[in-house]
């Protein structure tokens, strides 16, 4: 869909205990000291268990999204549900129970996605990117995702083309011969879905405009906003939470295009968890009503709901297929 109008902020709460890291680049903008984060025992009231038995173990690791401290502030009311509702020992890869330590494991993308298919992390939240790979390496697909429970709507992202509203670029063809910024080469919404996406824009990637990697989806919008890139492509749920934070002016950007849904980042188990472990998690996953921190980064979500694969990550796999063509056809072209 093609608009030219300034996108407007729909994410009108501040978040409030410590300053939340909404990216790698953004700044912090309150000199209050951080608060404590509690462990997962300390982060909710108990949950009621639901199973009985052995207390199995689940090691746990999370995206580089957040620091450490900022990842426990915002998912340890949900770690310590799972671990009352499931009788569950959450782990991190030292052996160190979530219970009594706040040192979750925050991992790289390749290392995330190498300790999933070796089965040393065994219950992780994953940039939807990244979900083809696993299920491609014989991993289950993910479980859950954020959602609104009476409207079964699932939590999804776009990816948006940006340019700065004084520009005078108002569709994607008027950047033809221009730079655009995409964020890393791994990068789904920063990188693989625009080459995938574009060309039916009449923006070839490398051909009909230049490449430059940002860095990041903060750094690409933050390098629209004060002139460095005539246009950016970024994920529209990261844009808005920069909008919330004040660090980039929603009256100041124009969006340009706008892609299908994308999933947000969901819920996995690797495959060599037990199938009684699976039910544990799923179920008390799907019980879990989110804590009012978590409603605050996430509007109108306030649950995990299952996933049906072959229509919640239609649009990834487009991605990811255009994306293996692609890849295949610049390695048959070498001589």
């Amino acid at each position: 869909m093609l608009f030219a109008k300034p996108l407007d902020a729909r994410l009108c709460v501040l978040l409030s205990g410590a300053t939340l890291l909404l990216g790698p680049v953004a700044a912090q903008t309150t000199a209050s000291p951080p608060a404590k984060a509690p462990t997962a025992r300390q982060a909710a009231a108990p949950a009621a268990p639901l199973f009985g038995g052995t207390r199995e173990k689940l090691v746990v690791a999370m995206p580089k999204t957040y620091a450490k401290s900022e990842t426990m502030l915002i998912w340890g009311d949900y770690f310590n549900h799972l671990a009352r509702c499931g009788n569950l020992d959450l782990q991190n890869l030292q052996g160190e129970s979530l219970e009594r330590s706040v040192n979750i494991d925050t991992l790289g993308e390749k290392e995330l996605i190498d300790g999933i298919i070796a089965g040393k992390v065994q219950l992780a939240q994953v940039n939807p990117g990244l979900v083809p790979q696993l299920v491609a390496a014989g991993q289950p697909a993910p479980f859950g995702v954020p959602g609104n429970k009476a409207s079964g709507q699932r939590n999804s992202y776009k990816l948006i083309l940006i340019s700065r509203v004084d520009s005078p670029f108002t569709k994607p063809q008027d950047l033809v011969g221009k730079k655009i910024a995409h964020t890393t080469p791994t990068s789904n919404s920063g990188n693989l879905a625009p080459r995938a996406l574009f060309p039916a824009l009449g923006l070839v990637p490398d051909q009909n405009y230049e490449v430059v990697f940002s860095n990041g989806h903060e750094r690409s919008v933050t390098g629209v906003m004060h002139g460095f890139y005539p246009a950016a492509a970024v994920a529209s749920d990261l844009y808005q939470r920069m909008v919330v934070k004040g660090d980039v002016k929603g009256s100041s950007i124009r969006t340009l295009w706008e892609s299908p849904p994308f999933m947000t980042e969901t819920w996995t188990l690797g495959k060599e968890v037990s199938p009684e472990v699976q039910t544990r998690v799923t179920k008390c996953s799907y019980s879990y009503s989110f804590s009012p921190k978590l409603r605050q980064l996430l509007p109108g979500n306030d649950s995990f709901l299952a996933i049906n694969f072959e229509r919640d990550f239609a649009t990834v796999m487009e991605v990811y297929n255009k994306t293996q063509k692609a890849q295949a056809a610049a390695k048959a072209a070498k001589p």
